[in-house]
């Protein structure tokens, strides 16, 4: 009879707690960092505008200064910068990255980025326009590939 009380206490979740396994250290540390990281729905929203704001002033600006390789290729790219960041804010920065180096979508990203160094370092090492506008066309065209 005590038995069958036990059961039917645990049953109806009012009896002892049940033991949980102790995890693993990193399985621990995951779990915090995971807890940690976590923004609201709030937060998340209020990023992702704050990013996209940032990244459309830059990108506004970058066209003024059109003619001035140094300062458009870092407004620019800046403003690049700042769009992917505002879409991490969205999915996660895990899930942008597992869907940015996807089977499809990974040699566009690797030189999306790639011409996005280019584009600095041929403008802010170099001062080179026409190498800044090349690069820049390359970025250009991994964003819409």
């Amino acid at each position: 009879m005590a038995a069958q009380w036990e059961r039917l206490k645990t049953g109806l979740g009012i009896g002892p707690e049940p033991v949980a396994e102790p995890e693993s250290l990193p399985s621990q540390l995951l779990h915090q960092l995971d807890e940690a990281t976590t923004l609201s729905k709030t937060q998340r929203v209020y990023g992702f505008a704050i990013c996209l704001g940032l990244g459309l002033l830059f990108g506004f600006l970058s066209s003024v200064f059109f003619l001035m390789p140094v300062k458009f290729a870092i407004l620019y790219t800046l403003a690049n910068l700042l769009f992917i960041a505002s879409t991490m804010f969205l999915m996660g920065p895990l899930a942008q990255f597992k869907k940015m180096f996807e089977k499809g979508r990974i040699i566009a990203t690797c030189l999306y980025f790639g011409a996005m160094f280019l584009t600095l370092w041929m403008a802010i090492k170099l001062h080179s326009f026409p190498g800044t506008i090349l690069a820049l066309l390359v970025q250009m065209g991994a964003l819409i590939w």
